[in-house]
């Protein structure tokens, strides 16, 4: 890890020439016009498992890197109103993850999972693009979808073992609509009155390997979000084909979707969201086919800030019980704007053939059960951006 990190260091300042660091409170700047940027995210997590298998583990204690990350962003003007914009950012596991961890469910009814290798260090949101002040700013590379960006400012728990993403985007314990794929064209407008448009096309270039008639692997992305005073409100729908996400196309069916409707209403200290989501595929009687809605309270008073939230995730469109609800209470403390420390305590209610879990998405502490257990878990974390 140090070898990559001290590569992209000597690359940008060979670059773009010294690192002076900025006044406190700002990013550190290289010369001439690359910021440093990150955040370190953990926590200790006492997770209660649920697990109802003789001789499986009751308890689990361990410390999770919750999407730490280091950057290095800039532009350069190209005339009054066009410019270059260019990001390079890194997912550091701090806690030295790279253990196996799922990426979606094959069979939603026997929670069957494929999995993959946790690198150290891995790609956020990285790109290159051309920012227009009137027309808005078109970007290349890898990004997370407009879908996943458009109610994120309503989940209080964000990057941490209260993530909504334990239901939202998340079908059965898989975040397949929770998305930052690679090969992305992004375009997002400027801001309209408060209203933002933004679009987005996964374009793998590869084939499926579920179907030969239909072998284009791609996404559709899109988001429009109004932001003014004190009102916010999201609208987001996608499209996957061909298995972009996961396994889900398994079956034969090729087309999985997504639609979310977000709304946020902030009064002095008190902040309300409310989120709601169908997804759905082609099988009329999919465990996939589901609606979900989650809604989250938060009171900041001083430097405290008190969040509660609570998700439902319906049945799926067939015979197995497949539901869940999903409960998270914390409190925060906010030692300065760089600096957070928090508790929380989550927990997820799983339906016998459900196999929700906690912290999916965002999380490195991600927590998957088995089919019909019921985990919770206590998390202490501290968080820290430059």
């Amino acid at each position: 890890m140090k070898k990559v990190l001290a590569i992209f260091t000597v690359v940008a300042v060979s670059c773009f020439g010294s690192v002076v660091f900025a006044a406190d409170g700002d990013a550190p700047v290289v010369k001439g016009n690359i910021e440093i940027y990150g955040a370190a995210k953990l926590s200790v997590d006492v997770i209660d498992t649920g697990a109802k298998a003789t001789g499986a583990d009751k308890s689990l204690t361990k410390v999770s890197s919750n999407s730490s990350r280091l950057g290095f962003k800039g532009s350069e003007d190209l005339s009054d109103d066009l410019s270059a914009v260019v990001q390079v950012e890194l997912q550091v596991n701090m806690d030295g993850t790279t253990s196996k961890v799922a990426t979606g469910v094959t069979n939603t009814t026997t929670g069957a999972v494929s999995t993959t290798d946790v690198n150290t260090l891995s790609l956020r949101n990285t790109y290159v693009g051309l920012k227009s002040k009137s027309l808005g700013m078109l970007i290349l590379g890898t990004h997370d979808t407009p879908y996943k960006l458009s109610t994120l400012q309503f989940d209080p728990f964000g990057d941490s073992m209260g993530d909504y993403n334990a239901i939202i985007g998340n079908v059965n314990g898989s975040s397949n609509f929770d998305l930052r794929p690679k090969d992305v064209i992004a375009y997002v407008s400027p801001s309209l009155g408060g209203a933002v448009i933004s679009i987005a096309k996964v374009q793998t270039g590869t084939e499926s390997a579920s179907s030969a008639t239909a072998p284009t692997v791609d996404a559709y992305s899109a988001s429009a979000l109004y932001n003014a005073g004190p009102l916010a409100v999201a609208l987001a729908y996608e499209i996957h084909k061909n298995g972009v996400a996961s396994g889900w196309d398994s079956t034969g069916k090729m087309k999985n979707s997504g639609a979310k409707l977000g709304a946020g209403y902030t009064i002095g200290g008190t902040k309300i969201g409310l989120v709601y989501e169908a997804i759905k595929d082609d099988n009329s009687d999919s465990a996939i086919t589901r609606n979900a809605m989650y809604a989250s309270v938060t009171q900041t008073i001083g430097k405290e800030k008190i969040k509660l939230a609570f998700g439902k995730a319906e049945d799926g469109k067939s015979t197995a019980k497949t539901g869940a609800t999903f409960v998270a209470v914390g409190a925060d403390h906010n030692f300065s704007n760089r600096t957070t420390a928090y508790v929380l305590y989550a927990t997820t209610n799983n339906d016998a053939g459900a196999t929700y879990g906690l912290g999916q998405g965002g999380s490195g502490g991600a927590y998957k059960p088995a089919a019909g257990e019921d985990p919770s878990v206590i998390s202490f974390g501290i968080n820290h951006s430059f």
